[in-house]
């Protein structure tokens, strides 16, 4: 049996993974959801893709 095993490829970033609390994720919902919201907008205003 041949077992797959992820690695990281010489010279890739390191990804971490965020932890946002649900307040801030409550916020830009709300955010979005006004009317004429862009999300690209509200995306890069946090550092974050669309």
């Amino acid at each position: 049996m041949i077992e797959a095993v992820p690695e990281r490829l010489e010279g890739a970033p390191r990804q971490f993974r965020r932890r946002w609390s649900d307040e801030f994720k409550e916020r830009v919902v709300a955010e979005a959801m006004e009317p004429g919201a862009s999300a690209s907008a509200i995306a890069h205003r946090i550092g974050i893709q669309r």
